[in-house]
């Protein structure tokens, strides 16, 4: 492919060697293509980048030490307008909420990274947003629950610090009385306590609770 020129910086991240070995060549038969780097984490990724402030950021979202959502903060921290592409797959809806929420670039599935590649690299770099079509459908077949999860998230939101604490400790499977002796206060204070967060979360009574917080679990230790 000759669509894109002239040359530019890309950093890609991907915690698995063969995924990298074989976006590689792809990426560098784009005119003006200039692999930088390749990181193995997030953590690398990061470093890599604070050291080459590349272009364009192409990362797993599934990675040891630093995933791809946290990185993508942390490098539009640095830069508000720096490029990124995802690569991801159907494992974790919440993490893809995430990323979503993010507002970056593109998204494409790992298995179907190599048909979408270049073209997804094209269109950003023109300034265009690239979803590739499978991730279309997928997104499109799980509306409902992307929309339950955003909804959950903000009601978590509204959560003091100290219930947040104690929804954190109901998720793991903490008792009212181990609640209790974990964070320093008396039973009727954590009573009163699950009492309110009910209330801002919209459930009624401790099981409908249980199960709010065993639900939203992931989302709980962001």
């Amino acid at each position: 492919m000759n669509d894109r020129s002239p040359e530019f910086d890309l950093l890609l991240v991907d915690d698995h060697p063969i995924v990298s070995a074989a976006l590689e060549p792809l990426i560098k038969a784009i005119e003006g293509a200039s692999v930088i780097g390749i990181a193995r984490d997030g953590e690398e990724g990061l470093s890599l980048y604070q050291k080459y402030k590349p272009e364009l950021v192409i990362a797993d979202i599934d990675m040891p030490k630093m995933n791809g959502v946290t990185l993508a903060k942390k490098i539009k921290k640095i830069n508000p307008d720096s490029k990124i592409i995802f690569i991801t797959s159907h494992s974790d809806l919440n993490t893809l909420v995430e990323a979503m929420d993010i507002e970056v670039n593109g998204f494409i599935f790992k298995e179907n990274a190599m048909a979408d590649i270049q073209s997804s690299i094209i269109e950003v770099l023109k300034g265009n947003k690239y979803h590739c079509k499978e991730f279309e459908k997928f997104i499109n077949l799980q509306e409902e629950k992307i929309k339950e999860i955003r909804m959950n998230r903000d009601l978590v939101k509204s959560l003091t610090k100290t219930e947040m604490q104690i929804l954190q400790l109901i998720a793991i499977g903490k008792t009212s009385p181990q609640i209790s002796e974990s964070l320093f206060k008396s039973i009727k204070t954590i009573e009163n306590h699950r009492y309110n967060i009910c209330k801002k979360l919209q459930v009624t009574g401790n099981n409908q609770l249980l199960a709010f917080a065993f639900k939203n679990r992931q989302q709980l230790e962001r």
